[in-house]
């Protein structure tokens, strides 16, 4: 199977040697899943739309007692709540149970209404959003869960209170990660719709739930890497572990300092890299189709625009 994407245009589809009923499946209309809407401040999304991580005032509301392990992806769950970011938030340790001092740090202000400095890759997904509206700035209550309705992450988290836990971005030890013909077939037929409130400068993105958390496959750089801010991005070819062609291009996403960058910054066009990565919503997209919506009829109904955060690289 291959799945032609452009970055600025409708994502089109070439679906070779598939039955009728993968056809109906990928074609039924948003309107028949549960639907969430997403309202974010315009600032938000210019601030953040090209940067790899967010610095956050964290408030720790309620937190796994113990990661989980490695085969049900070996995280450390963290709910609580941010100024910065304003909207429900779920941060998580990858490969927590390297993490001691990180943990323990977590559990010591858990549920005291205190705060702790936490740095991390930004991830707006609607991984366990639910039937709701998620609106940037609405008045959150403190958390008695750990998976409250939420569509935005802090995962992987990089720092804690300034001590770096960036060698956490690494494969994890005995998990089996989502397929990439799967995976990708769902991202690239995930609907949307944009919304742009101008009189209180926000934009509302419609969608619904998407899974696929973690996905193992590997990239061909179409450009050579370029820095960030907070890190380094470059848009590649998607490819599954037998090297078939599965997206043309999606913008990738390297966090500053973790081995992951450290690996792309070596890359030159045409060089590929085998990698774990997880969606987010691209808010340079979602930017783009706002401010292109008067020119481009129907942009603002295209499919989820979305990018991969890459979180390990693979050793071969």
């Amino acid at each position: 199977m291959k799945i032609q994407a452009s970055m600025h245009s409708k994502t089109s589809w070439s679906i070779a040697g598939q039955g009728i009923g993968l056809l109906i499946l990928l074609l039924i209309p948003v309107v028949a899943q549960a639907q969430i809407e997403i309202t974010l401040k315009n600032s938000f999304i210019e601030k953040f739309k090209d940067r790899a991580t967010v610095d956050a005032t964290f408030t720790v509301d309620k937190a796994h007692k113990r990661p989980n392990p490695g085969s049900k992806d070996g995280d450390l769950h963290i709910a609580g709540r941010a100024p910065e970011i304003g909207l429900a938030i779920v941060a998580e340790i990858m490969n927590a149970k390297d993490e001691d001092s990180a943990v323990n740090l977590i559990h010591s202000v858990e549920g005291k209404n205190k705060t702790v400095k936490l740095s991390g890759a930004w991830r707006l997904w609607c991984e366990h959003g639910g039937e709701s509206k998620q609106i940037q700035g609405a008045k959150l209550d403190p958390f008695d869960t750990t998976n409250p309705s939420h569509v935005f992450e802090i995962h992987p988290i990089t720092s804690l209170d300034g001590e770096s836990i960036n060698e956490s971005l690494k494969p994890i030890a005995g998990f089996t990660p989502k397929d990439a013909e799967t995976a990708f077939i769902s991202y690239e037929n995930k609907k949307s719709q944009i919304i742009s409130n101008g009189t209180n400068k926000t934009t509302t993105i419609v969608t619904s739930m998407g899974g696929f958390n973690y996905v193992e496959f590997k990239i061909e750089l179409i450009q050579d890497p370029r820095a960030v801010t907070d890190g380094t991005m470059a848009f590649a070819k998607v490819l599954d572990l037998a090297d078939e062609t599965l997206v043309q291009k999606r913008r990738m996403v390297f966090v500053q300092g973790s081995e992951p960058e450290t690996a792309v910054k070596k890359l030159h066009k045409g060089d590929t890299l085998h990698v774990l990565g997880v969606p987010r919503i691209d808010l340079a997209l979602v930017s783009y189709r706002t401010k292109n919506a008067k020119t481009t009829p129907g942009i603002l109904n295209w499919n989820l625009p979305y990018e991969m955060l890459i979180v390990a690289v693979y050793p071969d």
